[in-house]
């Protein structure tokens, strides 16, 4: 096709399909060539409706800032907005001009793929009852009891109006390559991202604090505020810390592989500790405990970064490579392996949704470095 038989309404069917996560790369070089033809005729956008104009004024600003230099360790693939549809626009021209711009100078072999059985990851999880039996919930399942019910995407605990004598408990297993939610007898919310685990009580007991475990992995917790429950405070226990809080939002993980304890308040206030060092967060800080040195530092991060998991993103900021393949093999159930060492600590900064094929992913790092990439059933090697 060429740039004068592009019309307003195959670069809105681009963006969509984008934003559907059905996009290929094959249409993400239509788009890029869009984007040209645009700077000859600009005509169409007259015809536009105010969200449309906001969108290609905003792919405008990308083009004209990728043809800026950048840093050879940092690999941006869009510029961020307050505005989410705004920056989900942008996300799509930066990552498509780099694509193919990047491609351009970047000859690198075709990478390998045999038998790539790789899929994106879905709603999953085993549900461990007190007698010890495990429930499957997974995608358009459904399961129902006296005190709980499924969807196949969530499980939801019943509202208990008595108060319990003895406190009973449950366990969510979410595997590597599965996501679920879970909503607690006191209406808490829970998120468990791939690879995790969290044990709780199908009911609290009133009068007493309610305490509950994330076993490992990661999880964000939406709180019901203690003023509902008599003062009865909420809190959470992972391997080596304590965090105890009102009522608030907040990201933990705790993975078995890794070393550190990395806790996020997004609002409200929670006290963190190991029973050696405490301290309290405030909405956009992080704290941070070594398992193994026992430090602890409180900082400031990017939230939106942090929790984007639950939102169906992927978002990073200056992310080194070996991180970001981390949080991938988990998503998608995937060895990886870097066998080159200097690429481990090269940086990405990006937001892309975790419905895209992990073949997707590796091309558009692979099309803004010098690397190479190998898949084989379930295992993945980056050279």
């Amino acid at each position: 096709m060429k740039h004068n038989q592009y019309t307003n309404q195959d670069f809105q069917a681009l963006i969509e399909k984008y934003l559907d996560g059905k996009i290929s790369i094959e249409e993400v070089k239509m788009l890029v060539n869009y984007y040209e033809s645009f700077q000859e005729n600009n005509e169409w956008v007259e015809e536009l409706g105010s969200e449309s104009q906001i969108k290609n004024k905003m792919l405008i600003n990308i083009l004209e800032s990728i043809q800026e230099d950048r840093p050879v360790k940092t690999i941006p693939f869009y510029k961020k907005s307050m505005f989410k549809y705004v920056a989900a626009a942008c996300l799509i021209a930066s990552i498509a001009l780099g694509f193919v711009y990047k491609l351009q100078y970047n000859k690198t072999a075709n990478a390998v793929v045999t038998n790539n059985t790789i899929q994106s990851g879905s709603d999953k999880a085993t549900l461990t009852l007190e007698d010890g039996s495990h429930i499957a919930l997974e995608k358009e399942t459904t399961y129902e009891s006296a005190k709980l019910k499924s969807n196949g995407k969530s499980v939801v605990y019943n509202k208990s109006g008595k108060s319990e004598d003895e406190l009973v408990y449950n366990y969510l297993t979410v595997p590597r390559g599965g996501q679920f939610v879970v909503e607690l007898s006191d209406g808490t919310k829970v998120w468990l991202n791939s690879d995790s685990k969290l044990k709780y009580p199908v009911s609290f007991i009133k009068g007493n604090p309610r305490e509950i475990q994330l076993v490992y992995g990661e999880a964000y917790f939406e709180v019901s505020k203690s003023t509902k429950h008599n003062g009865d405070a909420f809190s959470v226990k992972t391997n080596d810390q304590l965090i105890t809080v009102l009522g608030t939002e907040f990201n933990v993980k705790a993975y078995k592989n890794e070393t550190e304890i990395l806790t996020t308040l997004v609002e409200g206030s929670i006290a963190v500790g190991n029973g050696v060092t405490n301290g309290v967060l405030r909405p956009g800080e992080q704290s941070r405990l070594s398992q193994f040195k026992n430090e602890f530092e409180i900082y400031e991060v990017e939230v939106a970064d942090i929790i984007s998991w639950r939102k169906g993103e992927f978002s990073f900021t200056k992310k080194p490579l070996e991180d970001i393949m981390r949080v991938l093999s988990r998503w998608y159930d995937v060895d990886v392996v870097i066998a080159n060492e200097e690429l481990k600590s090269v940086g990405f900064t990006g937001v892309i949704s975790k419905q895209q094929s992990i073949e997707y992913i590796l091309e558009i790092i692979k099309s803004t470095n010098n690397m190479n990439y190998k898949i084989e059933n379930k295992s993945i090697v980056i050279e």
